[in-house]
């Protein structure tokens, strides 16, 4: 048996939790040095424009049943960025989904319509000059490996704008998005 001449000591709990706070800041530091600060790093390669001035006619002879128009004509620029992507984390592949653009000129602000992959094999049977622009276009759900770089082109037509217009624009941006990290703006020269 032994004896007991005082109270129990009791143990402060204070080294306890300074341990257990200096892992915590250990961990989160680790973490913000090696964790890159964007999933991915995009720049564009070159962007090429195709400005097509279209004619319609009017029919001649057109019967009772079909509605006829004058002569129309139209002007469309067609804009094609080559973009790299290279991911940056070292684990995880991204997976990209459609993108968006955007043309800002005196005139005012202009979205882009982005022509789907799917889409561009008839695009490029109206416009063949298209065709030497277009040589990996990108698709909704393309995957970027982790630690790799993938070149995709984004054909993009903004209706009703001339090349003329496009040199004299105040600015453009290309946005990629991804499937599960926050998309990013890069500006489109």
């Amino acid at each position: 048996m032994s004896l007991n001449l005082g109270p129990t000591e009791t143990r402060s709990p204070l080294k306890s939790i300074l341990i257990a706070a200096a892992v915590m800041i250990a961990i989160a530091v680790a973490i913000f040095l090696f964790l890159p600060k964007r999933p991915a790093e995009i720049s564009v390669v070159k962007v090429q424009t195709f400005g097509p001035h279209t004619e319609f006619k009017a029919m001649a002879g057109a019967g009772p049943h079909v509605i006829v128009q004058g002569s129309q004509s139209q002007d469309d620029l067609y804009v094609v960025a080559t973009v790299r992507v290279s991911d940056k984390l070292h684990n995880l592949p991204l997976f990209l989904a459609p993108p968006e653009a955007t043309v800002n000129t005196a005139a005012g602000s202009m979205d882009a319509t982005v022509i789907n992959a799917r889409d561009i094999s008839r695009l490029e049977l109206s416009f063949p000059e298209l065709t030497p622009m277009i040589s990996n276009p990108l698709r909704d759900g393309d995957e970027v490996a982790p630690g790799t770089t993938r070149e995709a082109t984004v054909v993009m037509l903004f209706a009703g704008m001339k090349e003329a217009d496009w040199k004299a624009k105040q600015s453009a941006t290309l946005t990629v998005k991804f499937a599960h990290q926050e998309a990013q703006t890069i500006p489109l020269p």
